[in-house]
């Protein structure tokens, strides 16, 4: 899969409405071809967070293409390919929310997220874009240039290729038990709060795995409750926040998050992990 893929990175004017799109394809590592675009918006108005963010504002697409002229000369990036994003939650619903819109079938293409690739490999103090890149030594000048940014994430996508597979295989049942659903892991959960003995035999539960973070919880979870997610980010170290702000390190997000929240996250590039993905943190 690493030797033939394309990375992508949305801009957006406000929410999930793009106004730049960067996608960079790779072979064997190496960049083969780049497509960068200005994308005149849905709807003509920007966000003034958004535009400090990415340096683009109305002036600059007014008089660009909208997003339906230009997918005949990107949609061979998205058919039966392997794509790749940094948070592609965010990319992929920017896409998924614009084809809709112009009433564009949705192409099938495998999709690989480098930003919980990272989580599951590198114990880093955040796994933002910048900070994976720097990781890595990947030069990035222009920070929430599309290009760039799609650029840097299939750089970073090669590097941990190889180590996420080895991990995802040699965890595999590891995993299928730390992530089981229902009843029965709510209940194994507050038996182990509630049981000192219990609670000491299983570090997971109370560690510094997230010292020095802090995590903002929203919506409804499948698995526990934003109490009990909140302790648990608690007894792990880490600091639960009331809003997002440029200092939130990540957003557990579950059914219904709030639609300010997912903007601000949206915004300000926090990443947003599901309850799932934060319970793999922990463990």
């Amino acid at each position: 899969m690493k030797d033939n893929f394309v990375a992508i990175d949305f801009e957006t004017s406000y929410g999930h409405i793009p106004c730049s799109l960067g996608i960079v394809e790779f072979i064997n590592g190496k960049i083969t071809h780049e497509y960068y675009s200005l994308i005149k918006p849905i709807e003509l108005k920007f966000n003034r967070i958004n535009t400090s963010i990415n340096g683009i504002d109305l002036e600059d697409v007014i008089n660009e293409r909208e997003f339906d002229e230009i997918w005949n000369e990107i949609k061979h990036f998205f058919v039966d390919r392997v794509v790749v994003a940094h948070n592609s939650s965010f990319d992929i619903s920017v896409l998924e929310k614009t084809l809709d819109y112009y009433g564009i079938v949705k192409p099938e293409f495998k999709l690989f997220c480098t930003l919980k690739i990272s989580q599951s490999t590198l114990k880093l103090e955040n796994h933002k874009l910048s900070t994976v890149a720097k990781y890595f030594k990947i030069e990035q000048n222009h920070y929430h240039n599309a290009l760039e940014d799609a650029s840097v994430c299939g750089q970073i996508f090669y590097k941990l290729f190889d180590s996420y597979i080895i991990l995802r295989s040699s965890n595999s049942s590891v995993n299928a038990t730390n992530t089981n659903n229902g009843k029965n892991y709510k209940a194994y959960l507050n038996r182990v709060y509630n049981d000192k003995h219990l609670k000491d035999k299983f570090e997971w539960l109370c560690s510094d795995k997230l010292s020095g973070k802090t995590f903002v919880v929203s919506g409804v979870f499948e698995k526990f409750s934003r109490d009990d997610l909140k302790k648990a980010i608690e007894d792990n170290g880490g600091k639960v926040g009331s809003s997002i702000s440029a200092k939130t390190d990540y957003v557990v997000a579950g059914d219904n998050m709030g639609p300010a929240k997912l903007e601000k996250a949206n915004q300000l590039k926090v990443p947003i992990i599901s309850e799932t993905d934060f319970l793999e943190m922990i463990n």
